[in-house]
């Protein structure tokens, strides 16, 4: 992926989510593929009034939560209400 915050490369990311059952963004560190893509998938179904499951694997648990805390600053969310992690 190019440029995430391209409009054409997010449409496309979308396209290819609800054609597929799974889907795999693959993108330069900083690109905004964690956090930029999950709330923008998470925006679309909002629009549409639908439910949505996003889940984003990272290797590491301190990545995990500093994800996590992020979105939901972003958002204006309580931590662990909407948006949360899990560590296996």
């Amino acid at each position: 992926m190019d440029d995430i915050h391209n409009g054409s490369m997010l449409v496309q990311v979308i396209s290819t989510i609800e054609s597929s059952q799974v889907t795999v963004v693959q993108g330069a560190t900083g690109s905004g593929k964690t956090t930029q893509v999950a709330q923008y998938i998470l925006d679309h179904h909002a629009r549409l009034n639908t439910y949505c499951n996003i889940i984003v694997t990272q290797p590491r648990r301190i990545a995990a939560i500093s994800i996590a805390k992020r979105v939901c600053q972003e958002r204006n969310w309580p931590e662990g209400s909407v948006c949360g992690y899990q560590v296996h």
